[in-house]
């Protein structure tokens, strides 16, 4: 079962995330990531199935914090805007990396390093990298109560 952030009620946009929130939905993107790792795959088999399980979870990975305040989260082409513009891109570009012109990305100063008008490729451990800089990310850009 997916954590909850306590809300029962549907919101316009979120402003906080209980840290008890945060830590949940790492270890549960930690343990989909362990999962895979235990896959009996072949090399060839997982060179294979790698690039589109993992565009998967970049797509799941925004879920947990899908209804974000576009003001808190900022323009800097920080993890949150990151993860936001590798979602639209996969979804509406055909997995090539699509800026927009609302976000400040910048390649270098990104997780994976992707400039605009790159495929996106992921492995396993660049995957693992960008969910902790979002979840660290958010949780400084949306502080909730800590318990």
């Amino acid at each position: 079962m997916y954590p909850s952030t306590g809300e029962d009620t549907v919101m316009l946009s979120q402003s906080s995330y209980p840290a008890a929130y945060v830590a949940a939905s790492r270890a549960t993107v930690r343990s989909h990531l362990d999962a895979y790792d235990a896959l009996p795959l072949s090399e060839a088999e997982r060179t294979a199935f790698e690039p589109g399980y993992l565009r998967q979870l970049v797509l799941a990975l925004d879920t947990y914090a899908l209804h974000r305040s576009r003001g808190e989260e900022g323009k800097d082409g920080n993890p949150l805007n990151e993860v936001r513009l590798l979602c639209g891109s996969i979804r509406d570009h055909d997995g090539v990396l699509t800026g927009e012109r609302s976000i400040r990305y910048a390649a270098d100063r990104s997780v994976l390093g992707l400039a605009e008008g790159d495929p996106i490729t992921l492995d396993a451990a660049g995957f693992r990298s960008l969910a902790d800089a979002f979840f660290d990310e958010l949780g400084t850009r949306f502080p909730g109560e800590q318990t």
